[in-house]
């Protein structure tokens, strides 16, 4: 059956992928269809609802690392260390694994893709990596970051999503502000301990301002000093006076790392009156509320949920939506599914790797296969790594890539058509591809006829998945 070009754009443009008979129920409003998905934006998935909090990773670390330090002093406990060290190594990789499984399999089980996709565009924009040493640890953090501080605060604004990211562990040990110490601050006295700048930089420079928001290097410092204290559980410092740990996310806030006084940011004095986080948080908003930051998010979901080229009307009216709203995210979410820009057949996105992964499982019905087939979660695996798309391990705090110009290169193409060959290995013999043509992808004449031609339903599975109209978003 031939659905209306609307039903095929808010499955596979604004949601995860069309799976066989879902189009059917969409057809019926696909613009209210996206709407009440918006309603229950913050309800945790059912394979999520089990999922560890930030602080119970946080407390186990906590007690490795007091386990490593009192065996210091033992002679013959070397051996030891390096066990436990490997031990611990190896519960983060089976974690992280683990949280991939988790993410995945809720992205394609979900009846509510649009609701989904949110997280991932936001988890992007606050984007953080694990690498070696503390920053290990991110491993296990970055599924709950996503769930404790963006999926949970999407029923509000802003200023609400900014600061629980801000003050999430994972995002405080990424860009080192758990170790940012304030030089006159009574620890910064004592030990000698520096300013970190690289939160502050890139809470001006991507989450909020932007690159062209007018701030100076002045505002970075102001901030960066703004924001110490904000840091992670550590069992030589739980003790101090004042301390407050936040039981979901283990966020706390140290006064005796802060840097004492008042703060300039862009032209605004903040005084720390009751020396606590207020100062910095009170900051974060007027940066989540300035008119740049208006534009700078609005340019963003213009060119993730239209194309990479979007209009300058299209942006003024996300614009115009968060200043208006006071960056309420329900409104200009709803607002993107009102932008007529974002309903022409003409304007596409190509699938990220990530992207193109969880469209084929929903396409394919791979469900329960990423599960109980190796062979299948290994082919996911293997592309995710093969173009280094593998999630929470961006090269930079900017996050991935939003454009075809970055995903297809010449090498990346061979990679995709190599890629819908070995689905189409494991999967062809019980696939129809006509079928899943018809139920999963806006009408092609030039791929309908390819499919009606194929010598086999292997090489018909192959040119569907390899297929234009499959590997973009339109």
């Amino acid at each position: 059956m031939i659905y209306s070009p609307d039903t095929y754009i808010a499955a596979n443009k604004f949601g995860l992928g069309l799976r066989p008979g879902e189009a059917a129920f969409i057809e019926q409003d696909p613009r209210g269809w996206l709407q009440n998905q918006l309603a229950d934006i913050t309800a945790v998935p059912a394979r999520l609802s089990t999922l560890p909090s930030s602080a119970y990773y946080l407390a186990a670390l906590s007690d490795d690392r007091m386990m490593m330090q009192a065996t210091r002093q033992d002679k013959d406990a070397a051996a030891k260390r390096e066990t436990a060290l490997r031990e611990s190594r190896r519960e983060m990789a089976q974690d992280y694994q683990a949280h991939l499984q988790l993410r995945l399999q809720t992205a394609v089980e979900t009846e509510t893709p649009f609701a989904e996709r949110l997280p991932h565009f936001w988890s992007n924009h606050f984007s953080v990596a694990f690498s070696g040493g503390q920053k290990a640890v991110i491993r296990q953090l970055a599924l709950p970051l996503e769930q404790e501080a963006i999926r949970a605060n999407l029923d509000g604004d802003f200023a609400s999503l900014l600061l629980a990211v801000e003050q999430h562990p994972a995002m405080l040990i990424y860009l080192d502000n758990s170790v940012s110490t304030g030089p006159i601050s009574v620890i910064g006295k004592r030990r000698e301990r520096g300013l970190n700048e690289n939160l502050a930089r890139e809470i001006l420079e991507l989450h909020t301002l932007g690159v062209n928001g007018g701030y100076s290097q002045n505002d970075v410092t102001s901030l960066a000093k703004i924001i110490t204290g904000w840091t992670i559980p550590e069992h030589h410092i739980i003790r101090l006076q004042g301390v407050s740990v936040d039981n979901t996310t283990g966020f706390t806030y140290v006064p005796q790392l802060h840097e004492p006084g008042n703060h300039r940011v862009l032209g605004k004095t903040y005084s720390n009156r009751s020396n606590d986080a207020a100062q910095g948080e009170q900051a974060l908003r007027d940066l989540a509320r300035h008119p740049a930051t208006a534009r700078h998010i609005a340019e963003k979901l213009a060119r993730h949920f239209i194309s990479d080229t979007p209009s300058q009307s299209s942006i003024k009216e996300l614009e115009n939506t968060f200043l208006e709203t006071d960056g309420h995210l329900p409104s200009v979410h709803e607002a993107l599914i009102t932008l007529e820009e974002a309903w022409l057949p003409q304007h596409k996105k190509l699938r990220t790797p990530q992207e193109l992964v969880t469209a084929t499982a929903r396409g394919m019905e791979l469900d329960s296969a990423i599960d109980s087939n190796r062979q299948v979660a290994g082919l996911f695996t293997h592309i995710l790594t093969s173009f280094n798309h593998m999630p929470f391990t961006a090269l930079s705090p900017a996050g991935w890539e939003d454009s075809a110009s970055y995903w297809a290169s010449p090498n990346g193409l061979m990679k995709r058509m190599e890629w819908a060959n070995s689905i189409a290995n494991l999967t062809s013999r019980n696939r129809d591809a006509e079928y899943l043509a018809e139920e999963i992808l806006r009408p092609d004449a030039h791929l309908q006829r390819a499919l009606a031609n194929a010598e086999s339903s292997h090489q018909a599975i192959t040119l569907l998945l390899a297929s234009p109209v499959f590997q973009w978003r339109s």
